[in-house]
């Protein structure tokens, strides 16, 4: 029974150390699937939902990859306070012709500007009207 009991003890402070203070939900708003904007170029719309676990407030940094000419068109920064939640509206564009038409896999990351070890990706889906 110790064996067994130190066995659990220690997944569980292993799994406590090793989290990452740090949550991200991609939701694609579903209302537009894909849309051409002024200048030609595809927009997706997304919420990012953003858990800081972490008792500190950190600021981090949004990326996006996954397709040729991608872009973050809203700001690519938010500081949140710690053990917060926050619900961050973003837009990403494609240039015409990148990327095929339909669904395209694309990865979010969130990385803390003040500690770069503290990062996390998310794939969602962009969509390419036809």
């Amino acid at each position: 029974y110790t064996a067994l009991l130190a066995i659990i003890v220690s997944v569980f402070f292993g799994a406590l150390i090793l989290r990452t203070p740090l949550k991200l939900d991609v939701i694609r708003d579903r209302g537009a699937m894909g849309r051409e904007v002024d200048d030609g170029m595809i927009e997706n719309v997304y919420r990012l939902q953003i858990m800081n676990t972490a008792e500190t407030p950190h600021k981090f940094r949004i990326a996006v990859s996954g397709i040729d000419s991608i872009q973050l068109v809203t700001p690519d920064e938010v500081t949140m306070d710690g053990t917060a939640s926050r619900a961050v509206p973003v837009r990403v564009r494609v240039a015409p012709g990148k990327g095929k038409s339909g669904s395209n896999t694309i990865e979010f990351k969130l990385q803390a500007i003040d500690t770069p070890d503290l990062q996390i990706k998310e794939s969602a889906v962009f969509f390419v009207p036809k």
